[in-house]
């Protein structure tokens, strides 16, 4: 490794607080020491990861505190230093790992998760959503056929704990209510309408056919596996025509 490389590598490794020789290699000025000099780096590399937390994990966030939210990024950045040259992937990571070093705090990593899950939707790839004049001319054999795809942003989430009302206290500004287990977990699904990220809750039946869609399936044999594992007295084309009604209002199938 060339002189350049070998310091380079120092100070990435100074930066990730490895044992490294970069404060011998570091001329002294008469200024300022070297360590003060170093630690200036050393400091900036940290706050700047920290400021890309916190504009990933708005509610995370707030939800932590300052120092809170400070202790639980450096925790991360110091397991996980960035290894891309851009910080757009860096927090992909953070939730997982906000679940296992807070397990007493699982409305943490369920925060981090939806936080994370609208910022992929903000800047996720563009499609041209499905619209109801789409489906005008289809036959019969055309319903049996179709594969409908959720929009490139769409993500569903499993929530465990009240992260709905958590997140939406929060975001208008209301003081957040206790954390509390519901009796059935359920589904988020996440997705852009136009420019703006959205979520909602769905239900067992919703989830299932969106799950569908992503694992490329059929949408009347979707259906048809729907029915089966519901009562028979269900009036499932109806809640069928429902749902489909309402994915084509929000923008969450494309063509």
């Amino acid at each position: 490794m060339s002189a350049l490389g070998q310091l380079q590598q120092q100070f990435i490794d100074y930066l990730h607080d490895r044992p490294n020789a970069l404060l011998g290699a570091l001329a002294d000025t008469g200024g300022l020491a070297r360590i003060d000099r170093a630690n200036i780096y050393f400091n900036a590399y940290r706050v700047r990861l920290l400021d890309a937390l916190k504009d990933s994990f708005d509610k995370t966030w707030a939800w932590l505190g300052n120092e809170g939210f400070e202790a639980a990024g450096l925790g991360y950045i110091a397991d996980h230093p960035p290894s891309q040259f851009s910080l757009r992937a860096f927090g992909d990571g953070f939730a997982d790992w906000l679940a296992v070093a807070r397990p007493d705090d699982p409305e943490l990593a369920e925060l981090a998760r939806l936080d994370w899950a609208m910022r992929n939707a903000f800047d996720g790839a563009d499609a041209t959503p499905l619209t109801a004049d789409m489906l005008t001319g289809f036959t019969e054999q055309d319903w049996a056929d179709v594969v409908f795809r959720p929009h490139p942003t769409a993500q569903l989430l499993s929530v465990a704990l009240n992260t709905v009302d958590l997140w939406h206290a929060m975001d208008s500004g209301q003081s957040p209510p206790g954390v509390r287990r519901m009796e059935h977990a359920g589904w988020l699904l996440v997705w852009r309408k136009g420019l703006q990220p959205h979520f909602r809750s769905l239900g067992d039946a919703e989830a299932q056919l969106l799950f569908a869609m992503q694992r490329g399936e059929g949408f009347a044999a979707s259906c048809g596996q729907l029915a089966q594992g519901m009562a028979d007295d269900a009036d499932v084309q109806s809640l069928i025509g429902r749902l489909l009604a309402r994915w084509l209002d929000d923008g969450v199938l494309y063509a």
